[in-house]
C-alpha cells in the first residue's frame, strides 16, 4: 500500500501546466517541459535531495521532448507551441531550429527518438516530419487529412489519435506516400492519451468521459474498455477526463492519472484495479512517466479547459512534480 508520505515532492518545479515529463536513459535524471517555455533537469539519485541541474527558457511554449544521441553523445530535442522544432544545446543553454522545418500553424503535439538516428515529430494541424539528427535537418514529411490530437512511438510503430474518432498507425521507417493504416476508436468520446503496450501487440487510450480501452492490433475479439475516476453519488455519477496513461515498462502494469488529481494501477491481464494512490493535491494529474524504477507525477491546474469563459488574469494554482521510488 503505497502512502501519500511515500512520494518525495520536487522543489522549483516549473508553476505553469507541465507538458511532459521524461527519464533520461541509463541516468537518474529528469526532464520536464512546461508551458512556461522552460525545460529543467533534476538530478533525483537522492531521494532526499533532489537536485535542479539546468533550466533554459524559450521565449514559446514547449509542448513536448525527446533525446537522442548524436555520435554517442545525449541531445535533447523540443517542440513548441508555434509549431517549431529545436534542438536543444545543454552546454550554452540554446534552442537551435531544425533546418527546412515547418513551423506548423497548430503546434508540435508529440516528439520521438528512433534508433537510426532520427526524430518524428508530429503536430495538431496533421503533419508528421522526420528529422536527421546528425544534419539537424527535416529528410520527410507526411500530411494526413486530420488533427492530431496525441500520439505514441515503441520504435517500430507510430500511433496517433486523431480527429474524426480515429486511430491511425504508421510503420517505421516512414514512407513519404504513406497514409497510415486508419480504424474506429474504441472510445466515444475525445481521447486526451494513448499508450502503445510494452509487448507491442496492443494499444491504451484513455478519454475525456472517464473511460479506457485496451485494442489489440492483430486480434480484435480480445478488446476491452473499462470505466475510471469517478464519484458515484446517490442519483448519479460525477466523471473526470483521464489525462495520462503509462506502462511499467516491461510489464501489463498500468497507470491512469485524472482530472480527479488521483491516480490509479491496473492489471491488463486480470483485468482489475490493483492499487487506488492518494490524492496528491487539488490539481488535475496532466503527465506521467515510469523506468521501472522511479514513478514521476506531475499535476497542473486545467479549470481553464472546462471555464465558461477564458480571463487574461485568471490565477491558476501552481504545478507540482512528484517521484515515488519503486
Amino acid at each position: 500500500m503505497v502512502n501519500r508520505s511515500d512520494f518525495v515532492e520536487i522543489v522549483d518545479c516549473p508553476p505553469d501546466y507541465i507538458s511532459q515529463v521524461l527519464f533520461l536513459e541509463g541516468l537518474s535524471k529528469l526532464v520536464v517541459t512546461s508551458w512556461d517555455g522552460s525545460l529543467s533537469i533534476y538530478d533525483y539519485r537522492d531521494r532526499n535531495n533532489v537536485v535542479l541541474e539546468v533550466r533554459l527558457v524559450h521565449d514559446t511554449a514547449i509542448t513536448c521532448c525527446t533525446e537522442s544521441m548524436i555520435d554517442n553523445e545525449r541531445c535533447l530535442y523540443v517542440g513548441t507551441v508555434q509549431g517549431e522544432v529545436l534542438k536543444v544545446e545543454l552546454s550554452n543553454g540554446t534552442f537551435i531550429p531544425v533546418s527546412g522545418s515547418l513551423c506548423n500553424e497548430l503546434g508540435i503535439c508529440g516528439i520521438f527518438s528512433t534508433r537510426q538516428g532520427q526524430v518524428i515529430t508530429c503536430s495538431w494541424d496533421g503533419y508528421i516530419q522526420v528529422i536527421n539528427v546528425l544534419t539537424n535537418s527535416m529528410v520527410k514529411m507526411v500530411k494526413i487529412d486530420k488533427k492530431i490530437l496525441v500520439s505514441d512511438f515503441d520504435g517500430e510503430r507510430l500511433i496517433l489519435a486523431t480527429s474524426g474518432n480515429k486511430i491511425v498507425t504508421f510503420d517505421i521507417p516512414l514512407s513519404t506516400d504513406d497514409k497510415g493504416n486508419e480504424v474506429e476508436s474504441g472510445l466515444k468520446y475525445q481521447i486526451r492519451d494513448i499508450k502503445i503496450t510494452p509487448q507491442h501487440d496492443a494499444y491504451v487510450s484513455c478519454s475525456v468521459d472517464g473511460r479506457v480501452a485496451v485494442e489489440y492490433f492483430n486480434d480484435d475479439t480480445k478488446k476491452f474498455a473499462f470505466r475510471c475516476h469517478r464519484i458515484s453519488l446517490s442519483d448519479s455519477q460525477f466523471v473526470f477526463p483521464v489525462n495520462s496513461l503509462c506502462f511499467v515498462p516491461n510489464s501489463n502494469i498500468l497507470y491512469t492519472g485524472g482530472s480527479d488529481g488521483c491516480m490509479s494501477c491496473w492489471n491488463l491481464t486480470s483485468r482489475k484495479k490493483i492499487e487506488q494512490l492518494p490524492k496528491f493535491d487539488e490539481n488535475s494529474i496532466v503527465e506521467t512517466v515510469c523506468n521501472g524504477d522511479v514513478l514521476c507525477v506531475a499535476t497542473s491546474d486545467d479549470s481553464f479547459k472546462t471555464n465558461p469563459a477564458i480571463f487574461k488574469n485568471i490565477e491558476l494554482n501552481p504545478s507540482k512534480l512528484y517521484l515515488l521510488y519503486l
